[in-house]
């Protein structure tokens, strides 16, 4: 760390620029990863109704994005919900099932792949019922 200062920011070498990358940071026994994701998508979480709404920077919806969706459980463990694509309209119902996997469920985490415009990971809170 710089002296007199408790943080510090550094761009990432230009051969990483648009790739996905884990950043750790080491300093003595101690240290700290996070992932970063190169992305060009804009994605607004619905709560309250467990959709998912993709854009990209460029304001158009993106359809056909997979998305893999894990509910952490009644026992605070994660596990796989649900998977598919968003439709035309770039949207994306990530808490509807026929089953009840929805009772037991207390926090998402959605992970949001597209071929053209990247990744990103996001959580969420089921919805209000």
């Amino acid at each position: 760390m710089p002296k007199g200062k408790d943080t510090h920011t550094f761009s990432l070498p230009k051969e990483f620029s648009g790739q996905n990358v884990l950043v750790e940071i080491v300093a003595g026994s101690s240290s700290a990863a996070q992932p970063y994701f190169a992305n060009t998508l804009k994605v607004t979480v619905v709560e309250n109704y467990g959709r998912l709404v993709r854009e990209a920077k460029s304001g158009k919806p993106v359809p056909r994005a997979y998305i893999k969706v894990y509910a952490r459980n009644a026992a605070g463990r994660p596990v796989f919900y649900k998977d598919g694509y968003t439709d035309l309209r770039g949207k994306f119902d990530y808490t509807s099932l026929s089953t009840d996997a929805l009772d037991g469920a207390s926090r998402f985490a959605l992970l949001v792949m597209s071929e053209n415009h990247g990744a990103l990971v996001k959580e969420a809170a089921p919805p209000v019922r």
